[in-house]
Formats: structure tokens, C-alpha cells, sequence
């Protein structure tokens, strides 16, 4: 039957008094239970549980994940030092609205700002004023490196790298340690830090820079960087172009010299999408007409948060599951609770609907027969 025919059937006068009372009374018991189990203080604490548990699902995110820069780098008073910072351009992507801003983290103050395709440096705290630059045509490559030359006493501190992307923002802080000049009559030409920590699969720079000043630059001038152990080369750049003929093969298409700041000392290697193998210790060579020298760095490659990108599927589903089950089980209890006051209920409104007995009296077994006899005679006289 349709609700529209269980409808017209409780309104029917025809029913008896107890039944229709009975049925309608079962409807509004139904009615109020619905109400009950979806409506009231106790819905609405299952509202915020769900609410709290999907926020923290949408919170599971990684800034440190997007923007990638090293806790410290050791620069040499007087030299110009590299401040990495990179981030994930696939993800984040890049485009004429993306931005980045290097700050001094103790004061919010700008140290270096570039967005709308060029460096805006209004606001550029006095100190830095002509020291500072990024490598512009690595941008959209993920390479947000600060370029910072003639490096002071009172640059040591904390910069905060922010860049924000086209689909994504994110921010990483580093120290630069300022360390005095070795007491020599002349900076050493090559420097590069003692060791660099590459995450797998994501892109590396591995620092070099040379005193342009003292060296110079010209057409003839040349990088080479090696591995360490074998002597084999892993990215090679003279006469003003790439020699990449006696490269490693497992660095064919990895490797890149951001060229147009080799003039300003900055011999550093881009290596892309790291590997467990590119483990361990390497070495930049730098010739230049007046001055050659090298410096030994080492890579060290640790593991990607593997779990990160299904995780941030696996935890919104499991939460959600977790909310579904309590929500459910809520609601079950609810409503046992609700049937079981409701079968009460319909127990008491039969029994009210039955009559008192009367006060029972104990008669001889004679006369009870007879009283018996005389009510059946009496029910028979009535039915005729």
C-alpha cells in the first residue's frame, strides 16, 4: 500500500475506536522518532565531528613538500654565496602572475622581490641594493636561488623564501651562517659547501661559485664538474657552450650551468630529478684567464616521503569511513532506543484500553460451575 492509501485508511471512520487509535498513535511515535534521530543536540555534535573531520582531511597538505631549501648555508664574508631555494613547478606551475620574495625573517623586511616577469626592488632593504639578483631564466625550471654577492657580517640570519606559483604557494626558511675570510692575501677562487642533501626524484643545485672579480670571464673560460671518484664527467661547459659528448650517461638530459650568470661567478649545477646513484662526492673545476681552481662538495640522497601522495587520499577516505561508522552506529542506537520506547508505549496504551479486573473471590468448585453455566446460557440468550 502507497502512503497515500495507508493515509486515506488512518482517516477512515469505518476502523474501530482502539484500532485507528492504536495506528495513529504508531504514526506520530515514527514521526517523533525521525525527528529525533536526525534532529537535536545530539545531531548537531555529529555535524561538527564530521565538519572537524573533513577539515582535517583538506588540511593534510605539505608547504615544506612544495618549497625545498636547506636549514643553513655557510657563506665566506666577502664572497658571493647561493642561497638555494627550489620548488615543485609541476605541481605549482609557473606563469607571468607567479612571484617570488625573499625576506628577512626577523624583521619581514624584503631583501629581494620578483613578479610580472621582472625584479621589483622599491621596497629593498638599503643593505642589499645592488648584491642581490635571481637566475631568472630558471624560474620556470623551479629554481628560486638568491644570488648574493660581497656576502657582510651583518647578512648572517634567517631569509625566508616565499613563492607563489599559479596553482600553488609555499615558503622555506633558512640561516646564512656568515664565516670570516680565511687569512689569506686573496679569497680562495672556488667555493662550494662541504656537502648538499638532494630528496629523490625531486630537482638539485649543487652550489659552486668563483671569485669573477680576481679570475675575470671570457669566451675561453670553462666549468667542469666530475665525480669524485671516477674522474668521469658529469656536466662540462667551454667556449661558451655545453660539451657534453664525454658526459656520464646517466646524467644525459639531468644537467644544466645557469649560463648567464657564469660571468658573475655562479658555476653552480642544476641536477634534475635525483637519484639513489647520484649519491657521494663531486667536484667543480672552474678555469678562468687569470685564476683555476676546484672545489669538492658531496650529495647526499634521501628518500621521498613516498607515502605522502596517497596519503592524501587514503586519510580523507579513512576519516570519512570512521565518520560514516560512527555516524551509523549513532543512528542505530538512536533508533533502537527510539523502537523500544515506542513498543513501551504502544504496551501501555493496549493496557489502558483494557478494563480492570474486579476484585477476584475465591468460590467451592459447585459454585463456581454454576455461575459459569449461568453466563454461557445468558451469552447464548443474547446471540439469538
Amino acid at each position: 500500500m502507497d502512503s497515500a492509501g495507508e493515509e486515506e485508511s488512518l482517516n477512515s471512520p469505518e476502523l474501530p475506536c482502539n484500532q485507528l487509535y492504536l495506528k495513529r498513535r504508531t504514526e506520530s511515535r515514527i514521526q517523533l522518532r525521525r525527528r529525533v534521530c536526525f534532529t537535536g543536540p545530539a545531531a548537531a555534535a555529529v555535524t561538527r565531528v564530521s565538519a572537524i573531520l573533513i577539515l582535517a582531511a583538506g588540511s593534510v597538505s605539505s608547504d615544506s613538500e612544495f618549497v625545498q631549501v636547506p636549514s643553513s648555508v655557510k657563506c665566506t664574508e666577502g664572497q658571493d654565496c647561493i642561497l638555494s631555494c627550489t620548488f615543485n613547478y609541476t605541481a605549482g606551475g609557473w606563469d607571468e602572475k607567479s612571484g617570488v620574495i625573499w625576506r628577512r625573517a626577523e624583521t619581514d623586511h624584503i631583501v629581494h622581490g620578483y613578479y610580472n616577469n621582472r625584479d621589483q626592488l622599491a621596497d629593498q632593504l638599503p643593505q642589499y641594493v645592488s648584491r642581490t639578483s635571481l637566475f631568472d631564466s630558471e624560474l620556470q625550471h623551479g629554481n628560486a636561488s638568491l644570488l648574493l654577492r660581497r656576502v657582510r657580517e651583518e647578512d648572517a640570519g634567517k631569509y625566508i623564501c616565499f613563492v607563489k606559483g599559479t596553482r600553488l604557494p609555499g615558503s622555506g626558511l633558512t640561516e646564512v651562517v656568515v664565516v670570516p675570510a680565511p687569512p689569506t692575501t686573496a679569497p680562495a677562487h672556488v667555493t662550494v659547501p662541504s656537502s648538499v642533501k638532494c630528496t629523490e626524484g625531486q630537482d638539485c643545485i649543487l652550489s659552486c661559485t668563483f671569485n669573477y672579480t680576481a679570475g675575470g670571464w671570457d669566451e675561453k673560460s670553462g666549468v667542469i664538474w666530475r665525480r669524485a671518484e671516477t674522474g668521469r664527467i658529469v656536466h662540462c661547459y667551454h667556449d661558451n657552450t655545453n660539451q657534453l659528448a664525454d658526459q656520464i650517461p646517466q646524467y644525459v638530459n639531468r644537467t644544466s650551468l645557469f649560463d648567464s650568470e657564469l660571468q658573475r661567478g655562479n658555476a653552480s649545477l642544476l641536477l634534475r630529478r635525483v637519484r639513489e646513484e647520484d649519491a657521494g662526492e663531486y667536484r667543480c673545476f672552474v678555469s678562468t684567464p687569470r685564476l683555476s681552481g676546484s672545489g669538492l662538495t658531496e650529495v647526499v640522497v634521501v628518500p621521498a616521503q613516498r607515502h605522502h601522495w596517497w596519503g592524501l587520499g587514503a586519510v580523507p577516505l579513512a576519516l570519512c569511513v570512521i565518520a560514516g561508522l560512527c555516524v551509523g552506529l549513532w543512528h542505530a542506537g538512536c533508533c533502537r532506543k527510539s523502537n523500544l520506547a515506542s513498543s513501551l508505549e504502544q504496551a501501555v496504551s493496549f493496557s489502558d484500553m483494557i478494563e480492570e479486573p474486579s476484585e477476584v473471590r475465591l468460590l467451592p468448585c459447585t459454585a463456581q460451575y454454576t455461575q459459569f453455566n449461568t453466563s454461557s446460557q445468558n451469552e447464548i440468550v443474547t446471540l439469538n
